[in-house]
């Protein structure tokens, strides 16, 4: 494969990366447009299928497994290869997570609903922990911090299975997570284990399978790879989708090796990994490549940003009591879209960028 070819299999995964990030906003933003109405006494159409926008989360899954494969390539082997993963992984995760989490909280200690110190001691070290203002969800403070639960827990399992190559630390990591998905599936394990040992942990497995082929130059006809973005389209909207959960968000964490984790792998967990299959396992051009590659890079951002944003604009239309029905629920909606990737940007260039310029 050219370093051309490279480059752009690159930027797709930060396409895919920025509209992950951006389905999960536009999930969120119906989610509290709608339930300001109701607050108000207006009771809004919904757009059917609109929790199929939390598949954002499991393309992001296998996304993960696939770039800790591609980013790690100069570290299997390496001396101290462990120390310097988890080094660029805190420093990338860390950071902008606890400021926007420490915002959410004192923000709810201010204007309520205020979360008790276990909750925000678990939500800051990456413990699942059952949130009492969240009627006993496994969710942070920070709602969308659910995810990075998993994503803390599969970074710390990469960095203990590093090897000598990027097939023996799959081998070992894939074995590893295989093997806590069983347990928890015949085991009744207490909390945080049951929650770790959710099936949905296997989509950072199939994602790293991705990787391993691409770095071995598979590639799939035009064809396939258009119909597997059918067969993951169809996988994403079915009906039944809905079932797991008002944005689908929380299912898999809440129903640890049940029915919900398995049927959230199953389907928007396989549909991540055809789309990401379809997308880096043969060539690829998108127009206006480097628009693509911001939008990744601010994906982490877009993605933290965006419910504190809205929990800020919701407070504020109730506080002054605006006028709201289905014309000020768009202008909401599609506002909060705007600002939200606005303020994206602004944190992405003045706070992480400069973060992770930093020297190890």
């Amino acid at each position: 494969m050219t370093q051309e070819a490279a480059q752009e299999r690159i930027t797709s995964v930060q396409g895919l990366r920025f509209l992950a990030a951006f389905a999960v906003l536009i999930g969120h933003v119906e989610i509290f447009a709608y339930h300001l109405g109701r607050f108000r006494g207006v009771e809004l159409w919904r757009p059917p299928l609109i929790a199929s926008t939390a598949f954002g989360v499991d393309l992001f899954f296998a996304i993960s497994g696939f770039i800790m494969i591609f980013s790690s390539q100069r570290l299997f082997g390496m001396p101290g290869a462990r120390r310097t993963f988890m080094a660029r992984r805190l420093r990338r995760i860390v950071p902008l997570y606890w400021l926007a989490l420490g915002f959410t909280v004192i923000w709810g200690w201010r204007f309520g609903p205020a979360a008790d110190l276990r909750s925000v001691a678990s939500a800051f070290a990456f413990i699942p922990h059952p949130s009492p203002i969240a009627h006993g969800r496994i969710v942070p403070p920070l709602e969308v911090g659910w995810t990075l639960n998993y994503e803390m827990l599969f970074y710390v399992l990469f960095a203990l299975c590093l090897g000598i190559s990027a097939r023996t630390t799959a081998l070992r990591l894939g074995t590893l997570l295989a093997v806590g998905v069983v347990l928890g599936a015949v085991l009744s394990l207490p909390q945080p284990l049951a929650y770790w040992t959710d099936p949905v942990v296997l989509e950072f497995a199939g994602g790293i399978g991705i990787a391993l082929l691409y770095r071995k130059g598979a590639a799939l006809p035009a064809t396939l790879r258009l119909g597997m973005v059918l067969l993951a389209a169809v996988l994403v909207l079915m009906p039944s989708a809905a079932t797991m959960g008002a944005g689908g968000q929380h299912a898999a964490g809440q129903n640890a090796a049940g029915q919900g984790g398995w049927f959230r792998l199953l389907t928007w967990g396989v549909a991540g990994w055809l789309v990401l299959s379809a997308t880096v396992l043969g060539p690829l051009r998108l127009r206006a490549a480097g628009t693509w590659r911001v939008g990744g890079d601010l994906s982490y951002a877009l993605y933290l940003v965006h419910m504190p944003l809205l929990m800020v604009a919701q407070f504020l239309w109730r506080h002054y009591r605006l006028p709201y029905g289905p014309a000020q629920a768009l202008l909401f909606a599609i506002g909060m879209t705007v600002l939200s990737l606005i303020v994206a940007a602004a944190v992405h260039f003045l706070v992480e960028k400069p973060l992770l310029s930093r020297r190890e």
